[in-house]
């Protein structure tokens, strides 16, 4: 909670409270005993607006706080995702990578470190060969990272492989950023989705769990 809010909230409860004990102390030394009841209503009435005042203040400082600690959370997931999407545009301008993620020679799909800490195990790498056609190859790759025991990133690179094609390439995605993948023939065309976590990759199932993603095409 807001320090400054919380005293501000304090110097006023103490000030009403004053206020409102002189004039029920002077209500009852001045005021005949039948004027009391009346006195005390007052009383009543001020205290209830002291205390509606009080909460509404609560309240604002409360929201000011979760929101500000959303911020920071949000901020954790977009900087999980920066690292994951500049982790694959990094391995993807390796030579040796490059032919690794384009299966030359046989190669076997890379085991591709970020941020100093090799992909989890399990899941491990996630190959999978998505189409294979009249010289159109199109493959994807899926790793994740716990950064720092604190923090997930998720990148899935997609790499379309049409140097032998002779015609363009349209592969309809679901369950990420794009619809669809598009690469002309004769090009090397590249995909990249990260998301990035604010929590552990153990503890994406919690509720306090925030993702962002961040998608790059070239």
């Amino acid at each position: 909670m807001n320090l400054k809010s919380v005293f501000s909230f304090k110097l006023l409860v103490t000030r009403l409270r004053k206020i409102v004990w002189q004039f029920y102390a002077s209500g009852r030394e001045a005021a005949p005993k039948a004027n009391q009841g009346f006195a005390l209503l007052i009383t009543l009435v001020v205290v209830s607006v002291v205390l509606a005042i009080g909460l509404s203040l609560l309240f604002v400082t409360t929201k000011q706080y979760l929101l500000a600690v959303t911020a920071i959370e949000s901020e954790k997931s977009f900087q999980s995702a920066q690292i994951g999407l500049e982790c694959m545009r990094y391995h993807r301008a390796q030579p040796t990578t490059k032919s690794a993620l384009l299966k030359e020679g046989g190669a076997q799909p890379p085991s591709l470190a970020c941020a100093g800490v090799n992909p989890n195990n399990p899941p491990g790498v996630q190959a999978t060969t998505l189409f294979n056609s009249s010289g159109q190859l199109l493959y994807n790759y899926k790793y994740q990272y716990t950064l720092n025991g604190a923090k997930c990133a998720e990148p899935s690179l997609y790499i379309a492989d049409l140097r032998e094609a002779t015609t363009d390439l349209t592969y309809n995605l679901t369950g990420e950023g794009l619809g669809t993948i598009e690469c002309t023939a004769g090009t090397i065309c590249t995909v990249v989705f990260a998301r990035g976590y604010n929590r552990p990759c153990d503890q994406l199932d919690s509720i306090f769990t925030i993702q962002r993603e961040i998608t790059i095409e070239y």
